[in-house]
């Protein structure tokens, strides 16, 4: 009797135990849906406001351009068709935000998060998704640390920067049977040596402990259908991640 008693506790504890872990586990999946939709909500009522916005100073913007026509100011229209091809470059990349697109939920809600991160400290953010990650070559989870990682460091340089970009490529090169991202990034130490930021404790950033670049080598070294390329000119720094068949 006692035996059963005892027996009847421990299932009863076991019960109580694998109910509670299951509804945390619940919890926070519902959290991370939530947290998604609110950045899919944030990300259409963006590309709401700018097409509405657009449509809005649309004759002001016809109007502006008629008036360097009629006084040949070609100087002034270059100008200003710089700044109108800017605006519609922002439009256009707003509506590469979308989960049909960048169908994978995980790095879609990645790239919201960072995208989000980079506009609010003012940087310029393009790029270009031509890319299926259902057909992704490399584990998922590898991917994003890698991709993570990328984008904080191109956060981190493009912010010190007055030009602060950021391009983003991501697409199939089917010449070299790899899959191809691409983060390129203004940047203000033009003397960083390449050849080791990707030793441990290796940075040149305030407040960093120098290991993201370490991790990405680990991750590469681990799989041998990956390879990084790290360039560098007078305006951008250059990652180059390819993934080969």
């Amino acid at each position: 009797m006692e035996i059963l008693r005892h027996s009847a506790y421990w299932l009863l504890n076991i019960f109580v135990v694998s109910t509670t872990i299951y509804f945390f586990i619940k919890l926070h999946i519902i959290h991370k849906k939530l947290q998604v939709a609110s950045n899919r909500n944030d990300t259409l009522q963006n590309l709401n406001d700018e097409v509405r916005c657009f449509k809005h100073d649309f004759d002001n913007i016809i109007t502006t351009i008629g008036g360097y026509i009629n006084f040949n100011d070609m100087q002034g229209l270059k100008e200003y068709y710089k700044n109108l091809e800017c605006e519609c470059k922002n439009i256009n990349n707003l509506y590469l935000l979308s989960p049909k697109i960048i169908n994978d939920s995980g790095v879609y809600n990645l790239l919201i998060k960072k995208i989000h991160k980079a506009k609010k400290l003012g940087i310029n953010v393009s790029f270009e998704f031509l890319m299926d990650l259902k057909e992704l070559k490399m584990n998922i989870y590898e991917f994003t640390r890698i991709l993570g990682i990328l984008l904080d460091n191109a956060i981190e340089a493009a912010k010190e920067t007055t030009d602060k970009i950021i391009h983003l490529s991501f697409r199939n090169d089917f010449s070299k049977n790899c899959q191809i991202v691409v983060v390129e990034n203004s940047y203000f130490n033009k003397n960083v040596n390449i050849d080791t930021i990707f030793d441990k404790s290796k940075t040149d950033k305030n407040n960093h402990s120098g290991l993201g670049l370490f991790e990405v080598r680990k991750i590469l070294n681990r799989n041998k259908n990956l390879n990084l390329f790290t360039t560098k000119d007078n305006q951008l720094f250059c990652q180059q991640l390819e993934i080969y068949y």
